[in-house]
């Protein structure tokens, strides 16, 4: 006669198999599995082909050079990393019950223009929580553990994911004091033609702002192509060219005179931020209690604090 406690002890081998296989597929790479574990390559390739025997089906597609997770290996790794999460959370609670812990992922724009205006009277209402931001520009971020939420840019939030549409934004015109230039004042749309532009990724935006004004996109002058929002926006500030600004995070920028709006035509950004989590999260009250505050703190951060709304149920995930 087999006990339940017996036939649990006799699959614990497992453990670090599991663990083995999260960390290769949370990376799809054996060897970057290996050094987070501190073991060989080999002793992790063993330990999931042990797995799979164990199971009767493959988690990977095993390539020259790569590694893809088959259907099977999806679904295990979303559970996994539900269950992996939940148990490094629930250590870190015991260990220090008095505070909790939360990881945040951020855009580095998001964080310097627009979080930390307001992040202090998050911090003065909340002292019972660690706050540890992360920042990074991938979407992915939470797929590989390392966080419990994140704020993102996009379009479209990850699929299988809780996700919440903070806000979105308009683009305006954007650029240092000191660039206009006597013989070409900014005056009129049409001035654009006679100072460099700059494109954050690619000149998608500025081609639309253009069209809005009614100018064509071929007078307009070449100019830097950055990948980044916020080292776009130190660029204008220096006097590189015109960028094309997210009114939502340059309130401060346009107060203190770093930057000016040549012109009042904006056009709607193709992306907002979006607040996303594992559905494992939602019903933390550390996540409940920074997501509140996230969607309610939309004005301006110097204003006197709204009173803390009742926290409504979590939405269905998007």
């Amino acid at each position: 006669m087999h006990l339940p406690w017996q036939a649990m002890r006799k699959n614990l081998h497992h453990l670090n198999a599991l663990r083995s296989f999260e960390a290769a597929a949370r990376q799809l790479s054996f060897t970057n599995a290996a050094h987070e574990l501190c073991v060989t390559q080999a002793a992790i390739s063993h330990q999931i082909r042990a797995l799979e025997q164990s199971l009767g089906t493959q988690l990977f597609e095993r390539r020259p050079r790569q590694v893809r997770l088959t259907v099977a290996g999806e679904q295990l790794l979303a559970v996994l990393s539900d269950s992996f999460d939940g148990i490094e959370r629930v250590l870190a609670s015991l260990g220090n019950p008095q505070v909790s812990t939360l990881q945040l992922a951020v855009t580095p724009t998001f964080s310097s223009k627009w979080l930390m205006p307001r992040l202090p009277r998050f911090i003065d209402r909340h002292p019972d929580i660690e706050l540890h931001l992360h920042h990074t520009a991938q979407a992915d971020v939470l797929t590989r553990g390392q966080v419990d939420m994140a704020v993102i840019w996009t379009t479209r939030p990850p699929p299988r994911l809780w996700a919440r549409r903070l806000f979105g934004t308009a683009l305006t015109p954007v650029c240092s004091p000191a660039l206009e230039r006597p013989e070409h004042p900014l005056s009129q749309p049409s001035a654009v033609c006679h100072y460099p532009l700059l494109h954050e990724d690619g000149p998608q935006d500025w081609q639309r702002w253009l069209t809005h004004v009614g100018l064509s996109v071929r007078a307009t002058r070449r100019g830097l192509v950055i990948d980044d929002s916020n080292a776009l926006l130190t660029a204008a500030m220096a006097g590189r060219g015109i960028a094309l600004g997210r009114l939502a995070l340059i309130a401060d920028d346009l107060r203190s005179g770093r930057l000016v709006r040549p012109f009042a035509q904006t056009i709607e950004a193709e992306g907002a931020y979006w607040l996303i989590a594992q559905p494992s999260m939602v019903a933390q009250p550390r996540f409940q209690s920074l997501a509140q505050f996230l969607m309610d703190s939309q004005g301006d951060p110097d204003a006197a604090p709204a009173q803390p709304e009742p926290a409504s149920p979590p939405p269905s995930t998007t």
